[in-house]
């Protein structure tokens, strides 16, 4: 698409630039944006003004309003891509789910890519092809802005759900409760399958009932209520259905359950409200896991086919689950029990399969991690082994050196002398290797070296707990260690220590908190804001921690401070916003009022990422009403965010897809938006486009004028409403560079000359 991407003015002279700068001749920033998108709006430039730390305006020096690095679009694209991919293969290998490909659906649940195309998730339940963890679970039921959302849970998800489900030993007063009450509380902690329990027994409640879906129907007749923290109007519950509700952290939504409790009652409803384990309600049950035995059996047994022998299944069952030791989620169980399966049907033989997933148990993991870190041979093997740990998959000079320099910062804090103990000279990497159970591994680019992984796939996160909770002594030498590691010139080293650091603060996020995370926020870089935000990012990979990270964005969100705000919108661009969608747009819309140019840049990268199918109409809506709204920030913030999803080099939804979202109005006024909006800096002269790269984007649109309709209507629509002059100036470069067919030029240029030019 390289071709595609090119400024008029390059090739028309400073013609051109007095052109596109001459459109824009009535609009302070006081100018207000139409109602009607079909009209033309008034050209209008914003004046750039520094924001201090205060949260008051003024000339300022630069500092954080300064702007963002001049890249092309599509070369800022392809960067934001990379960093997704790098932070998402560094969270895989920190918490052992590298073999599985985990992540999170958008309510939070632990996702696994199942064999032949499932998933599971927490709680044992599955969902066919659904291999990104941006996919939803539910289908979205788009209910209008600040009104719950209810989501109904598709029929063959269903029929799985009660297939795989196994039942633990609350589960039969759960269901008895959910026979006689209108509203059930089921208490339980995250990761313990509750979500599915309710489920389950709403589903079995429905089809006891006889209210259970029909065969030619697509969704059942089970639903899960989101209500929104600025939530204005009850839903719609319809007759005889079952819902699952689920209160955010520290809200009280007590008034609001008291109101569903109504309505179910009329309705002949049933709602289970999950909360967590302190918390009360009026018809309570605890919710107890199913145990790791009964779960690794029937997943076992489930998963496995007639090409795989019965004998050899039987060897498997008998002896892993006499070894497991409670401690597991149950989804990771049910993991381990499909990767036995996959590789018995790969020809493993079942000494090796049985030996490879007692090592991943978390009892005998934690013993020989501490085992090897605790030996004395090679003297620094403990040393390598939290190298590898907090930088696993980087190149090995990098962790060698990282293990250098813990070595001495140890040293240092316990000033031992030279002479009091070997020096650790002409020590093998081999040896290394071994005492830590590493693996060297080429590179994928010839000439970068070899990387290191250790060879489990849940040691690193174990062997990090392991070091910060059992060596106390060393404590303070790995703070100012990671701290140094988080400064490394390489961006992915950045994101593999800070997300080591995130594992610490599982463990202790007030100490994090002190010593990392308040420094960064309070800081003006931008550098700092994004440690902090993948710190919270791995934080809230721990589902007992999610709630409290979600607590502190909250507070971040509303300070008055710069570098809170800035962590906050960075941190919502990762999985914690795609996990609660809502919020994350709530707390951008706020954030976006006031004009700044470098946090505006970070909001519309965190909007990119939170587009995905199930959510992209819903921020099409949200952008446009950042831009109907009139505020200079939301304009700017909208026209950044919306050329990074409009663009046809971008992975979020592009092109016809967009176009096809039933929301061309809100496209239309976007497109207006996004090309007619300036930027004047304080004392730069000319004002320049807002999105530089506005008119290439919108190129690729227009070529797909003749085959795609939705886009057709689109495109015909903002050129009947855009300035015509620089119209016109673009069509004819597009035409004389044979972008367009001449039938398209005419057909546009007869649009741009039936309307009225802006005056």
């Amino acid at each position: 698409m390289s071709d595609d991407r090119e400024n008029p003015a390059q090739d028309t002279g400073s013609g051109a630039d007095k052109t596109v700068s001459g459109a824009e001749t009535g609009g302070g920033s006081g100018a207000q944006q139409p109602d009607s998108p079909t009209s033309r709006p008034p050209g209008r430039e914003l004046e750039v003004r520094a924001e201090r730390p205060d949260g008051t305006t003024g000339s300022g020096d630069g500092g954080q309003d300064a702007e963002p690095d001049e890249r092309r679009l599509h070369e800022s694209i392809a960067a934001e891509a990379r960093d997704r991919r790098e932070r998402d293969d560094s969270l895989r290998d920190l918490f052992g789910n590298a073999s599985v490909d985990a992540g999170r659906d958008v309510y939070g649940d632990v996702r696994n890519t199942a064999f032949e195309g499932g998933t599971i998730f927490q709680g044992s339940t599955v969902f066919q092809n659904s291999t990104s963890f941006r996919d939803s679970t539910f289908n979205f039921t788009e209910s209008g802005d600040g009104r719950c959302t209810v989501t109904h849970l598709r029929i063959q998800d269903a029929d799985e759900l009660l297939e795989w489900f196994v039942p633990s030993a609350s589960q039969e007063s759960l269901e008895m409760c959910v026979d006689t009450e209108t509203v059930v509380f089921l208490r339980g902690a995250e990761g313990t399958g509750r979500r599915s329990a309710a489920r389950v027994a709403l589903l079995n409640w429905v089809r006891k009932r006889g209210s259970a879906a029909s065969p030619d129907e697509a969704e059942e007749h089970v639903g899960e209520i989101r209500l929104p923290r600025d939530k204005v109007d009850m839903p719609e519950l319809r007759r005889g259905h079952g819902y699952l509700l689920e209160p955010t952290s520290g809200d009280g939504r007590v008034r609001e359950i008291d109101h569903l409790s109504d309505l179910a009652a009329r309705n002949e409803c049933r709602l289970v409200v999950v909360i967590p384990p302190k918390r009360t309600g009026r018809c309570v049950i605890d919710h107890v896991p199913a145990s790791d035995q009964a779960v690794f059996r029937r997943w076992l047994h489930r998963a496995a086919s007639t090409d795989v022998d019965p004998w050899q299944l039987a060897e498997v069952d008998q002896t892993i689950t006499s070894r497991l030791d409670g401690e597991h989620s149950p989804s990771i169980v049910a993991a381990q029990a499909r990767q036995a399966v996959h590789r018995l049907r790969k020809g493993h033989p079942v000494a090796g399969v049985v030996e490879d997933l007692l090592d991943e148990l978390t009892g005998r993991l934690r013993e020989d991690i501490r085992r090897r870190i605790d030996t004395r041979d090679p003297i620094l093997g403990g040393c390598f082994m939290a190298a590898v740990a907090a930088l696993h998959g980087c190149p090995e000079m990098v962790i060698s050196q990282a293990a250098m320099d813990l070595a001495e910062r140890i040293d240092e804090d316990w000033k031992v002398h030279d002479k009091r103990r070997t020096r650790p000279i002409w020590e093998e990497l081999q040896s290394w290797l071994r005492s830590t159970k590493s693996t060297a591994r080429p590179s994928p680019r010839p000439g970068d070296g070899r990387t290191l992984l250790l060879d489990r796939p849940r040691a690193p996160g174990i062997a990090l707990q392991v070091l910060w909770e059992e060596h106390p002594t060393i404590r303070e030498a790995l703070i100012q260690w990671l701290r140094h590691l988080t400064e490394h010139p390489d961006p992915g080293v950045q994101t593999r220590a800070a997300h080591a650091v995130g594992m610490f603060a599982t463990l202790d996020f007030n100490t994090i908190n002190t010593r990392f995370l308040a420094e960064w926020s309070n800081s003006r870089s931008s550098y700092d804001h994004r440690r902090a935000a993948l710190v919270l990012e791995a934080t809230a990979c721990d589902l007992q921690l999610k709630d409290r990270v979600h607590a502190h964005l909250r507070e971040l969100a509303s300070s008055v401070r710069y570098g809170h705000r800035a962590v906050a919108v960075r941190a919502y661009g990762s999985r914690i916003g795609l996990e609660a969608p809502d919020e994350a747009l709530r707390v951008l819309r706020s954030v976006s009022v006031r004009l700044n140019l470098r946090l505006d840049h970070e909001i519309a990268v965190t909007v990119a990422n939170l587009c995905h199918a199930g959510t992209a109409r819903a921020i099409v809506k949200e952008l446009a009403s950042w831009v109907t709204a009139g505020s200079d920030g939301g304009r700017y913030s909208a026209a950044l965010a919306f050329g990074r999803l409009a663009a046809p080099w971008s992975d979020a939804p592009a092109g016809p897809a967009l176009a096809g979202l039933c929301a061309g109005d809100h496209l239309v006024r976007l497109w207006q938006n996004a090309l007619r909006l300036r930027i004047a800096s304080k004392g730069s002269g000319w004002p320049r486009l807002a999105l530089p790269d506005a008119w290439d984007v919108f190129c690729a649109w227009v070529r797909l004028h003749d085959e795609n309709r939705a886009a057709r209507t689109v495109v015909d629509r903002v050129a009947a409403t855009v300035d015509a002059r620089e119209l016109e100036l673009y069509l004819r470069l597009w035409r004389r560079r044979q972008r367009i067919p001449q039938e398209l030029y005419s057909h546009l240029m007869e649009i741009s000359k039936g309307a009225t030019p802006c005056s």
